[in-house]
């Protein structure tokens, strides 16, 4: 194990590097030919247009990188990002530092992407191979945290499903990607307004999602 030292404003950098090979960043526009078989290939989100799924956009979180107040979120370019709102964009993953994360948003925010981005993983690039248990598994935070618990009376592109419900949709064969990202997306931001203090969770629309739903920002997140 080594470290590594960069300096950079506002967070603390000593690097801690575990011997295993770290995942290469792709850009967007690599081949996509192992993608073709995923159930998410070629679908986007109704709200962004974007793509499900792409390549370089697995997370990939190392468990052994993951350590509460010890970990920052990076981009696929390895930039550090800073707490917000914006959903994951794909290809994000965690970084170890050696120092303590003093700032609590810092530490909540690679708590929910240590959470979200395995979720995120098995549903859109890695399905065949994620049973009803893992899945259940997977987001056992949720259901302790009472997010995605209640079920749609029924599934339309902008149904919110459940976590089961979100499953079984999957299993369908859908020709349409958006309450997947809704259930995804939407899960996230529950987190972060459990987790994070002091923030703003009002959009550029003027929504806040935090009091839409009656959600006390700061409350904090169960962990099993």
């Amino acid at each position: 194990m080594k470290r590594i030292s960069i300096a950079l404003a506002g967070v603390a950098l000593t690097l801690v590097s575990i011997n295993a090979e770290a995942p290469k960043p792709t850009s967007k526009g690599a081949d996509d030919s192992n993608l073709r078989q995923l159930w998410s290939f070629g679908l986007t989100s109704k709200r962004t247009g974007e793509a499900l799924v792409e390549a370089g956009g697995e997370h990939k979180i190392d468990p052994r990188k993951v350590s509460y107040g010890h970990n920052l979120v990076v981009d696929r370019d390895g930039r550090v990002l800073r707490p917000g709102g914006r959903p994951l964009q794909g290809g994000e993953r965690l970084i170890l530092t050696k120092e303590y994360q003093n700032e609590h948003n810092i530490r909540e925010y690679a708590r929910v992407v240590s959470i979200m981005a395995p979720i995120r993983d098995a549903i859109l690039y890695h399905f065949e191979d994620t049973s009803r248990e893992k899945w259940l598994k997977l987001t056992r935070v949720l259901r302790l945290n009472k997010i995605k618990t209640r079920a749609a009376p029924r599934i339309t592109p902008r149904s919110v499903l459940s976590i089961e419900q979100v499953y079984d949709y999957v299993a369908s064969g859908p020709t349409e990607g958006s309450p997947v990202m809704r259930f995804l997306e939407e899960a996230e931001l529950e987190l972060k307004c459990l987790g994070f203090v002091d923030f703003d969770f009002t959009n550029p629309e003027g929504h806040n999602h935090a009091k839409e739903h009656n959600i006390k920002v700061g409350s904090g997140i169960k962990m099993p």
